[in-house]
């Protein structure tokens, strides 16, 4: 016969330990569990080359059309964009493709800890169609407006009539203004030019010229009767003309003295002299107005006007004589100044642009500073204040503020004007042969049609469609480009 032991409880002391063991493993397990799912939601990862654990970095990928497979280094994404993932700090070759388009490739850094958002994709389809929408037997200028949805044209340059194609439907509506004799020299054979349009896509400057004279007009597409001579009626001798930001019946104008003086058509209304001696000028948000102006000892000084002020405040002293550009931005509410001096680029930080009759002091620090392939033709700061583009003519500087990347773009032609945008990231080249279209930084260059003219081009906002206007054999035609297939 078998002794069966007695069973026997285990202590108070015993069972108190045991739950103290228990709950103490699993509230550890729990703590690494947790700060396990943090690093991992922080982006941290496993090295493998390094056999380290790094933050990586988030890298957010958009395109347009969508549902676009994306391959970051050897790894195939599973989703279509837009998607995302995060992959370890370094370097990596960036692909997107989708049937029936041309794959986008781009080579990027991923930092740690950082966001980068690849979400400017544009693909283009593999055969553009272009189909041509409304003819015209002849066409002088064509001016896209900032908004996109219309062109100014001039059929006839000898004739004072302008015509506004809207491209928002299927086929191009037209309107025709003709300007008031009132406006136009009297008994002189002129031409007509477009200019520049405001912001707001209802006014625009025209140049009439006759002779080695050039008056410039204030033209609103709405209604002809209110066409203002600037020249006649305000300032002769108009070198540069520039609307301010706040209002398209405000304008800021230079005379051919480097004289500047502010107009408001609506009041009529012309400032005194605000700043002598300027030689360029650019704008600052619906803020200020920056100038370089040429000094009694021959230097150079970069300066600003308060919109509504009249003091001119020097930022900075330039003892060179070489041309020199200004172009100011924010970029994430910190301001970014910009100033070329012939071929040399320097961009600045600032804490804060005081009003000019302020005297509060300016605090500025370097944070770029680069030798341009040659002297800049044109200034400016893009995309939210992004992007810091130097143009010259045989091609183009973008440094990105927040990459802190630079890049070089060289021009197949020698540009003779300014760049024109699609959209944010893409601008396009016409050289008489083709309609070209870049990105910022002249990656994923695409040839979209074939062009015998340098006229603006448009793209609509769902990205569907490029408008252009092409030589015909009887003519011209506004034509538009398929980028989205159906």
């Amino acid at each position: 016969m078998y002794n069966i032991p007695m069973y026997r409880a285990p202590s108070k002391r015993r069972q108190l330990i045991s739950r103290v063991a228990i709950y103490s493993f699993m509230t550890i397990a729990v703590l690494l569990l947790v700060t396990f799912l943090v690093f991992v939601m922080l982006g941290y990862r496993f090295n493998r080359d390094t056999s380290t654990i790094e933050q990586g970095g988030l890298v957010q990928f958009a395109s347009r059309p969508t549902d676009a497979n994306v391959t970051i280094g050897k790894a195939k994404l599973t989703d279509l964009t837009p998607s995302k993932i995060t992959v370890n700090p370094g370097n990596y070759d960036v692909s997107m493709s989708r049937k029936g388009y041309q794959s986008w490739k781009k080579n990027v850094d991923v930092r740690s800890g950082e966001v980068l958002w690849l979400n400017y994709t544009q693909l283009v389809p593999n055969r553009v169609t272009t189909k041509q929408l409304t003819r015209f037997d002849a066409l002088a200028g064509a001016l896209s407006a900032p908004n996109g949805d219309r062109f100014a044209l001039i059929e006839d340059a000898t004739k004072p009539v302008i015509t506004f194609a809207d491209i928002t439907g299927d086929t191009p509506k037209l309107t025709r203004i003709t300007l008031p004799a009132a406006v136009l020299p009297t008994d002189k054979a002129s031409t007509i030019t477009l200019s520049k349009w405001a912001n707001d896509s209802d006014r625009l400057l025209v140049d009439i010229t006759y002779g080695t004279t050039t008056e410039r007009l204030l033209v609103d597409r709405r209604d002809s009767e209110e066409a203002v001579n600037l020249t006649r009626k305000y300032v002769p001798d108009i070198a540069e003309v520039m609307f301010d930001p706040r209002s398209s019946d405000r304008l800021v104008i230079r005379n051919a003295k480097g004289e500047l003086r502010t107009v408001n058509t609506a009041n009529d209304t012309l400032s005194g002299v605000l700043a002598s001696s300027v030689s360029y000028m650019s704008l600052y948000k619906n803020d200020a107005v920056l100038v370089v102006r040429t000094d009694p000892d021959g230097s150079q000084s970069v300066g600003y006007i308060s919109l509504g002020g009249d003091k001119v405040r020097v930022i900075k002293r330039i003892a060179s004589t070489e041309k020199t550009l200004v172009a100011l931005a924010d970029y994430f509410s910190d301001p970014y100044l910009v100033i070329t001096v012939g071929s040399q680029l320097d961009i600045y930080k600032l804490r804060q642009l005081p009003s000019s009759q302020s005297d509060d002091s300016i605090s500025m620090n370097r944070v770029f500073t680069s030798a341009l392939p040659a002297p800049a033709d044109h200034l400016s700061i893009r995309t939210s204040g992004r992007f810091v583009l130097a143009q010259y003519p045989s091609g183009l500087q973008t440094y990105d503020i927040e990459l802190e990347r630079q890049s070089i773009t060289a021009f197949k032609t020698p540009a003779t004007r300014e760049l024109r945008w699609l959209d944010k990231y893409h601008f396009y080249l016409t050289d008489g042969k083709q309609l070209e279209v870049l990105e910022f930084d002249g990656a994923n260059p695409h040839h979209i049609t074939d062009l015998t003219t340098t006229f603006d081009a448009v793209q609509s906002d769902d990205g569907k469609y490029i408008y252009t206007i092409g030589a015909t054999e009887k003519g011209y035609a506004i034509q538009r480009s398929l980028m989205i297939l159906e």
